[in-house]
């Protein structure tokens, strides 16, 4: 279904209504539906009859989506998750739930709207955990003005089948009656024919084991900021990758009608270029013919000249091959906005227009995940402590329901074979200087691990190495062998 063609109503307040809008532009981005964003933005450039002579659109480019989509390979391998005594079925239930290969394509979401929440559910009769992804633009949220990132009453927008757009509203905004209902556009309640009942105080049904009312919502955020939503920033990479659709569509127009020199006659005229109608007159005013570099053209003498025909030729209007540099240099310099500098870039494709002709380093993209990774940390913690509130609640289970019960430890990008090694060598040379000891060149080379756990980690390597050696030096020992005496008895 195109983003497009099924929205809800637009907010009242027109500042929600301006974020939601960019924010939709930002998916239509990501999800390669924004060819009438860029047919409008070429219409308002040039205006509407240069619009008509470029086409068709170029959409091959497209630094928006290949940018974060280079850049989100913290889900690549899925994390793991370590939990109190009695817990591991919370890990297993998210495993079972598909929310690490989810989380793929949730971490490249976040990056480009900004924010994104799931939705956790436990399915009704199975019992298992459900991980549904919400974006940005189809909800509002309300925050404790005390704490202004914690949410405290969320409106989701659904569709139903018999009643359209719904809004689904949860509130602990008031901890001693929270609510869930649903309502129509108009404010109407259809919380009994939509939810299936009224939950209201007593009757809410998201709680932790102690009564304490939840949020069944996880936010992530692509950076920490004052407010609960941050929309606008990097929107300068946006801007560019609309602009760069702009001028590869004008590239393809020169690439097709203008890169070959355009030729003229003065006193004469082309045979069979005028243009008749259905009964063979000839159409005054109009005339025309089609031309390209390997065709002949006949002409006879105007009758209506008055000198010596002449015939001549225009140097091509541009140079395709100097119009795409300056085309990629210009998106350099859109990467450079998204923070990824240009000594981090390599080209892959002399073609600029494959979408991937520039390709973010390894390194760059490890940078990057160090950033992203603690802001992803708290977003998986809470997906770990509602999932085992919700368990709790639906199969009378103990889980552990705080974030600080469970610890998340992440893969990432792979380090090459070449790579592992120059980083073992520059550790194993700083260790050996003194630098550093054995416990935090562990934690090095296994980021996220605790010191007390790579302590005993180093510990057992060193008392299994001890073991080892030992074992070995017992068999190599000589062994005493009598030998009898050469006058003794046979």
């Amino acid at each position: 279904m195109q983003l497009s063609a099924s929205i809800p109503p637009p907010p009242k307040d027109a500042d929600e209504a301006q974020r939601v809008e960019h924010t939709r532009l930002r998916r239509r981005l990501l999800y390669s539906q924004y060819e009438p964003d860029l047919d409008a933005r070429i219409r308002q450039a040039v205006g509407n009859v240069k619009a008509e002579a470029w086409k068709p659109i170029d959409l091959t480019a497209n630094p928006y989506l290949s940018i974060w989509q280079q850049t989100a390979v913290l889900y690549d391998l899925a994390p793991e998750v370590a939990t109190l005594a009695g817990s591991e079925p919370v890990a297993e239930a998210l495993v079972d739930a598909g929310a690490w290969p989810l989380m793929q394509r949730v971490q490249r979401d976040t990056l480009g709207l900004r924010e994104m929440l799931l939705r956790v559910s436990v399915a009704d009769g199975s019992g298992e955990v459900v991980v549904r992804p919400v974006f940005p633009d189809m909800v509002s949220i309300e925050v404790d003005p005390r704490e202004p990132t914690r949410p405290v009453k969320i409106k989701e927008w659904l569709h139903d089948p018999t009643h359209g757009w719904v809004r689904h509203v949860y509130d602990i905004s008031r901890p001693a009656s929270p609510s869930y209902l649903a309502a129509k556009p108009d404010g109407s309640l259809v919380s009994a024919q939509v939810l299936g009942g009224t939950f209201d105080g007593d009757a809410y049904p998201f709680r932790k084991s102690d009564g304490t009312p939840i949020l069944p919502f996880v936010l992530y955020h692509a950076a920490q900021a004052a407010t609960v939503f941050d929309p606008y920033t990097m929107r300068e990479v946006v801007e560019g990758s609309l602009m760069l659709g702009i001028y590869l569509t004008f590239f393809g127009h020169v690439l097709r009608d203008a890169s070959w020199p355009q030729r003229y006659v003065i006193g004469a005229r082309v045979l069979g270029a005028e243009s008749v109608d259905g009964e063979g007159n000839v159409l005054a005013g109009r005339r025309e013919v089609v031309t390209d570099p390997a065709t002949l053209l006949e002409m006879e003498p105007d009758p209506n000249g008055t000198g010596q025909p002449m015939v001549g030729q225009w140097n091509a209007s541009a140079d395709p091959a100097k119009m795409l540099e300056a085309i990629s240099m210009y998106e350099r310099r859109v990467l450079t906005l998204a923070g990824i500098e240009a000594p981090d870039v390599t080209r892959q494709d002399a073609d600029i227009r494959s979408g991937y002709s520039l390709a973010v380093s390894r390194e760059q993209v490890r940078t990057l995940q160090r950033v992203y990774e603690p802001q992803f940390r708290r977003g998986d913690l809470q997906l770990c402590a509602v999932s085992a509130t919700l368990l709790n609640r639906a199969n009378g289970t103990h889980y552990a329901e705080e974030p600080s019960a469970y610890r998340i430890t992440y893969k990432g990008l792979p380090k090459s074979p070449g790579e592992r090694m120059a980083e073992l060598a520059e550790i194993k040379a700083r260790t050996d200087a003194g630098l550093v000891g054995p416990v935090t060149a562990y934690q090095e080379l296994n980021p996220g691990t605790p010191f007390a756990e790579a302590f005993t980690r180093v510990v057992d390597a060193r008392l299994e190495a001890i073991a080892v050696d030992a074992a070995v030096s017992a068999r190599l020992a000589p062994v005493a062998v009598a030998v009898p005496p050469v006058d003794a008895p046979v």
